[in-house]
């Protein structure tokens, strides 16, 4: 298989796909081939009995075979045979030992069936003529290409399935769909030589097995008379739907595939990909049906397909040469970037993104490249990794060193956001509006233009609603617009003034000298290719100086990583138009159990189902389970507050670290240091004392909607003169933890801490063992009993930052995830429960339930892991948990 992958990655670099040239070399079975088919100087890579690289690329020079090219114009060798038709590669360069061509179709046929669908169409299918026709030939894997298509929604597709749940009754009007499903399974064409006891007797070593088979024997008795593979089909069916998770289905695998059975893998995985369109299908027809099913047969087959070249370690510093690439990752290592090009990669969290910027960086060393991203920190890790030929930079550090340090030397730059306070002070005041929330509008409205790539300021830079100074949100009138814009030309023009403004008022900000360096309209010059990471927090702006480039640009991140939008960043993955696009969906962060709450946020909230994050096989939980200290993510800074006051008032001494810290834990608590006489030190809030006091300060704060400022005054409110105390608990608990340079974790550094606790924002880049998620996210009701949400609640009128906040905070977890009561109810959407709610008759459905142990067993969670055991599900609770399932999961007759 390995050797196969080689093969098509190598008709993807070397342009041979759909050639006449690539038919003629690959087509013929008697063919005879000259000995020197490879030209003088190209590379030879010699293979091991693995299909692995033994040694370095040999380059094969013209001096030192010139006696052999001159005999080569002359004398023509039959290849000599090979028992393993060159599947496992060749010592010796000069003497062809068979190839893969000369395989029958039949053997062909079962090779190409390992391979992911994306290599089928898009590699094997332009080779030649021959494999074209087995890729298209409709007897060949036609349910895994039936799935596939079915996610594209080729019409086609479409069609042949909705016939096929309309035959067998897979529809929502059928209370017993699921049988239908098991029936449609059943049905499936086997070999002759197939022996279906055989196949059993295999099976009955695996758990689901006697559960499987007494629901069969009880739901669809007319199976067991059939002298055929119906029953044998019909149980493996069941069992499947029975999984609990990724293992269970791959332990199923397993005993197929041992020597007593008479299954073939190709048979098996058929089965599979059937089940796994039908239970998509019912759920893009709003069958109520839980997402898990699915997820857990997709999982399973994308790790069989992908294993041969999916490297199991993880990385620690850096990447070395001996890592081998996941499929995604090689192919986008096969694409070798040309001037003008555009090329996206959609990374899902925890992927490697940085590894294959590394890998690939490494490969063209003949290229130069510019790697780019927002963070400093990330900048220098970049420096860390990267070969030689990467310069790393920031856009602020590239933007400073041509505007930026011409301001800083006249004393003009502020390297703060513009506040409504500060703007207040340069505008005129006029009648019928509070200066404090015309201060606010016109910094918006320079915000808006800073992150833009417009060349003036105009209306369309002016926000549309605004808080009166009752409070309410109002439109801002036509008239306001153009106010905000004149007000908001005349600060950008002495921002911009380097020799006037002698009392130093109007200073330039961080993101003000960035505009200017857009609008000079930069060229980089000197590089092959510019790497620009994190791309989905571009903003408008940035994207302007990229797409100006005259170079190849590599644009790379996860668009549900986007939680910045406030500050003007745009999805630029979506919106910039592009000549190539790749996706690595594989995470080396997380095994299944995680990986599946991640991808069901983005299912549930985002609609994202055709491609799907999934993780590798290490072990992991979401049911209560801890492994390492626990880091304790939230929405926002009053409850990591809340959280750090809370486990310094404990009895025993805690030790916390508050990421993000390096120093003072006062800047990231956002809470001025107390004196002894609880003075104020802080001169922004101290200039309010003077005036009105507590109450004006916090009548500014809902002016302007002061987030930040909000936050602050709720933490005093509620903790009031108990904060001095506090903060000097929290200041005396807190322990300093690095982030580890090469890779986005944390190590111990001294004093190891028992808790870590950030916000999502500070967390974000970085990975935890155990992961806690904060209730305090978007508040998801319970489902209602009959499964349906409640009326009130629409995952749409959230803004979809929101979501991939708790999507950033799921995938921080390595190995434990403990979820709040909104993510479980979340979940509940998808049609399952992770954690259930205790039955109001526990035990009454003990002998009659054939549902999973561990969904049917009720607990929950408590915040240091411990779990609350409830009992079993009764039948009514059976129903309105599962649906669809219920006919399965529940046996009356067994009462």
């Amino acid at each position: 298989m390995v050797l196969v992958h080689s093969w098509c990655r190598q008709v993807e670099s070397n342009e041979l796909c759909g050639s006449e040239k690539g038919e003629d070399e690959y087509m013929g079975n008697s063919r005879k081939r000259p000995l020197s088919s490879t030209a003088p100087g190209r590379l030879q890579i010699e293979n091991d009995l693995w299909g692995e690289p033994e040694k370095k690329a040999v380059v094969v020079h013209p001096e030192d075979t010139q006696i052999k090219q001159e005999l080569d114009d002359e004398i023509e060798i039959e290849p000599v045979p090979d028992a393993h038709y060159g599947l496992l590669g060749t010592r010796n360069w000069e003497v062809p030992q068979g190839s893969i061509e000369d395989l029958p179709d039949e053997v062909l046929r079962i090779i190409f069936a390992f391979l992911p669908v994306t290599d089928l169409f898009q590699s094997l299918s332009l080779v030649c003529h021959r494999w074209r026709i087995i890729v298209g030939d409709p007897r060949f894997i036609p349910w895994k290409k039936l799935y596939h298509q079915y996610l594209l929604k080729e019409d086609m597709a479409l069609h042949r399935v909705e016939r096929v749940l309309q035959d067998f009754a897979i529809t929502d009007q059928s209370k017993e769909c699921i049988l239908g499903l098991i029936r449609c399974v059943s049905a499936i064409s086997t070999s002759r030589h197939v022996d279906p006891s055989a196949v059993l007797q295999c099976l009955k070593c695996h758990h689901l097995f006697s559960r499987a088979e007494v629901c069969i024997a009880n739901k669809l008795p007319h199976l067991q008379s059939k002298t055929g593979p119906e029953n044998m089909w019909a149980i493996i069916t069941a069992m499947v739907l029975f999984s609990d998770g990724v293992r269970d289905i791959q332990r199923l695998m397993a005993c197929l595939q041992r020597p007593c059975s008479s299954l073939s893998i190709v048979d098996v995985t058929e089965t599979l990909y059937c089940i796994a369109t039908l239970l998509y299908a019912m759920r893009e027809k709003n069958i109520a049906i839980t997402n898990r099913i699915h997820y857990n047969i997709f999982y399973c087959l994308y790790l069989m397909e992908n294993a041969s070249v999916t490297a199991p370690q993880v990385v620690e510093e850096g990447t070395p040469s001996s890592l081998k690439l996941t499929h995604e990752q090689q192919r986008i290592l096969n694409h070798k970037i040309e001037r003008g090009q555009i090329v996206k990669i959609m990374a899902f969290a925890g992927t490697g993104k940085t590894s294959t910027l590394v890998k690939y960086a490494e490969k063209f060393a003949d290229l130069s490249f510019l790697y780019v991203t927002f963070n400093k920190a990330v900048a220098e890790r970049g420096r860390l990794v990267f070969p030689r030929n990467v310069t790393c930079k920031t856009f602020h550090s590239l933007a400073f060193g041509s505007i930026g340090k011409q301001y800083k030397e006249k004393g003009k730059l502020n390297f703060s956001k513009l506040s409504a306070y500060s703007v207040s002070f340069l505008i005129q005041n006029r009648e019928g509006q509070s200066i404090f929330i015309r201060g606010k509008t016109v910094s918006q409205t320079l915000e808006n233009f800073f992150a833009s790539s417009d060349e003036e300021i105009c209306e369309e830079h002016s926000p549309v609603w605004f808080k009166n100074t009752h409070g309410e949100r109002k439109l801002v009138s036509p008239k306001e617009k153009r106010i905000n814009v004149e007000e908001a030309k005349e600060i950008w023009r002495n921002m911009k003034n380097l020799d006037g403004d002698v009392e130093r008022k109007y200073k330039i900000t961080c993101d003000g000298y960035l505009k200017l360096w857009q609008l000079s309209k930069p060229q980089l010059s000197g590089y092959d290719a510019i790497f620009v990471d994190e791309a989905q927090d571009c903003t408008p702006a940035i994207v302007d100086i990229v797409l100006s480039q005259t170079c190849g640009v590599i644009l790379v991140g996860d668009p549900h990583q986007q939680i910045y939008s406030f500050r003007g960043a745009v999805n630029s993955l979506y919106a910039v138009p592009h000549t190539h696009i790749y996706y690595l969906t594989q995470s080396f962060r997380f095994g299944p159990e995680i990986a599946y709450i991640g991808a069901t946020i983005l299912d549930i909230c985002k609609g994202i189902r055709n491609k799907t994050l999934v993780g590798g096989n290490q072990e992991g939980d979401v049911r209560g389970s801890m492994a390492g200290k626990i880091t304790m993510l939230s929405r926002s800074n009053f409850t990591v507050f809340e959280d750090a006051a809370k486990l310094v008032g404990r009895e025993r001494q805690i030790k916390i670290h508050i990421i993000g810290v390096r120093g003072n834990c006062q800047h990231v608590l956002h809470i001025p240091k107390p004196a002894t006489n609880l003075a104020i030190n802080d001169s922004f809030i101290k200039r309010w004392e003077e005036n009105d006091g507590f109450i004006g300060l916090k009548d500014y704060a809902t002016r302007v909607d002061d987030r930040e400022l909000e936050m602050k005054i709720r933490i005093v409110e509620k903790f009031k003169e108990r904060i001095p105390e506090l903060v000097q608990k929290i200041e005396s608990s807190h322990v300093l933890r690095e982030a580890m340079a090469g890779k986005a974790k944390l190590r111990h550094k001294g004093t190891s801490s028992d808790y870590l606790i950030g916000t999502v924002h500070q967390a974000k880049g970085l990975e935890f063992d155990t992961v806690l998620v904060a209730d305090d996210f978007v508040d998801v009701p319970c489902v209602s009993g009959n499964n349906q949400r409640r009326p009130q609640f629409i995952i749409g009128m959230y803004p979809e930052d929101e979501w991939n906040l708790l999507y950033v905070a799921v995938t921080r977890a390595k190995k434990c995830l403990l979820m709040s009561q909104s993510l479980e109810h979340l979940l509940a959407l998808a049609g399952v429960s992770e954690i259930l709610p205790k039955c109001s008759k526990p035990g009454a459905g003990q002998r009659g339930a054939l549902i999973p142990h561990s969904l049917l067993k009720t607990f929950s969670p408590q915040s240091n892991g411990s779990k609350d055991t409830g009992g079993y599900l009764c039948y009514s609770c059976v129903q309105k948990r599962f649906g669809t399932m219920t006919p399965l999961a529940f046996l009356p007759t067994l009462h």
